[in-house]
């Protein structure tokens, strides 16, 4: 923290000992302000919120025990840190300002060098917490901006797709998060280890310095995380696609799904694959035309983008039949087909073996959405093909509403 901002309150009740610490500290650019009573010092604290309080014990109204315990209490200053000031040396009288939450503590007389070593070091601490509460409170209002999100898809009754989305952001969210986690829990392991090297008077530069360095690195892969979790939030609007207009109605699907085809006909011409549907030409089904589209439509896609090299020309196939009264949608094609060691998670949020061709990992999961959520089914990939991929839809005749 730069000296020349930092405000610094001194509480003692010996003038004497005030006007030292006031001519020392303001020397090195602080601005300090000083109390002489623990009454006077609650107030001081309140009214302007201090970076750090230097506090003596032996007061005549209230000693400093009681007034770090209250300024610890209070929400507008239990974060200002605490060094006490004291001739009081026993170790019984150092654990005990530690344990109401005292940052450091300095016996009678004063070492003007130490002093300010102590001073800059826990101004530097202090001044890294609050970016971190800062960040912290950024990324709360972010996660709660994201329930909103799916609150209000919920309610206009969108997509439970769409819901799905969030819950996959939120698991792909957590590996940053839990960075995140070490890294405090690392902070907060590095300041106890630096209390203790106080309390042993092993107090060094080079351990201030080194303690520092480390502080500021850790804090700096925290933000980073942090940031990562802010990008993979905002992808969330990205990847979301309105699907209000999704209809129940009775509609015959082979004829549905070759209208569907006629659209990507310019995709297919392009590339010179041959896509073919095959079924029942009079089945009808009382369902959503408008998930079996964005299912067909995607499907052709992947296959188109991922399927084959360039140039490359290939077979795709809709089969269409039906099975104790259930519809089964076979969808193939006879490209390079998926690795064994990808099938189970083909179909999980983000995942993607194309990222570095802007995959984002969301097709497929999309799909699987659609089909176990919108038309109460279930799809998987047939492992037994030996070319290319394979996906069979089990789906109801009649969507329940």
């Amino acid at each position: 923290m730069n000296s020349l901002k930092a405000s610094i309150l001194i509480v003692d009740d010996i003038e004497d000992n005030l006007l030292l610490l006031t001519a020392i500290l303001t020397e090195k650019g602080y601005q300090v302000q000083s109390a002489v009573n623990g009454l006077s010092a609650l107030s001081l604290a309140a009214q302007e919120r201090p970076d750090l309080i230097l506090l003596d014990i032996m007061m005549p109204d209230i000693n400093g025990y009681e007034v770090c315990r209250r300024l610890k209490a209070d929400p507008h200053t239990e974060d200002i840190p605490i060094i006490f000031i004291s001739a009081l040396g026993e170790v019984f009288d150092q654990v005990k300002a530690f344990s109401i939450g005292a940052v450091d503590y300095l016996t009678k007389p004063i070492r003007i060098p130490e002093l300010l070593s102590r001073v800059k070091t826990h101004l530097s601490l202090h001044q890294l917490q609050k970016q971190l509460k800062e960040k912290n409170a950024e990324l709360t209002q972010m996660l709660e901006h994201l329930k909103t999100t799916q609150a209000q898809l919920i309610e206009a009754e969108k997509m439970a797709a769409l819901g799905r989305l969030v819950a996959g952001l939120s698991h792909e969210i957590s590996t940053p998060l839990g960075i995140g986690v070490t890294l405090a829990s690392t902070l907060n392991n590095e300041a106890q280890n630096f209390e203790f090297q106080v309390n042993q008077d092993q107090l060094k530069k080079s351990i201030v310095v080194n303690h520092i360095v480390r502080v500021k690195r850790s804090s700096q892969i925290l933000l980073e995380n942090l940031q990562r979790a802010a990008d993979l939030v905002q992808s969330l609007k990205q990847v979301s696609v309105d699907q209000s207009h999704l209809k129940k109605q009775e509609f015959n699907l082979k004829s549905y799904i070759e209208k569907v085809i006629i659209s990507l006909s310019p995709h297919l011409e392009k590339t010179g694959h041959q896509l073919t549907v095959r079924g029942e030409e009079n089945l009808k089904i009382n369902s959503y035309p408008g998930a079996i589209a964005q299912i067909v439509t995607n499907l052709v896609i992947n296959s188109i983008i991922h399927g084959y090299q360039p140039g490359e020309k290939g077979c795709l196939d809709f089969d269409i039949n039906c099975q104790d009264d259930r519809l089964i949608i076979s969808y193939a094609d006879d490209g390079c087909g998926i690795p064994e060691e990808y099938i189970d998670k083909i179909f999980e949020p983000f995942f993607t073996t194309d990222r570095s061709r802007g995959g984002s990992g969301l097709g497929l999961h999309i799909i699987y959405n659609l089909v176990t959520q919108k038309l109460q089914g279930q799809i998987s990939c047939d492992r037994q093909v030996s070319q290319g991929t394979k996906f069979i839809l089990n789906l109801p005749l009649e969507v329940q509403e």
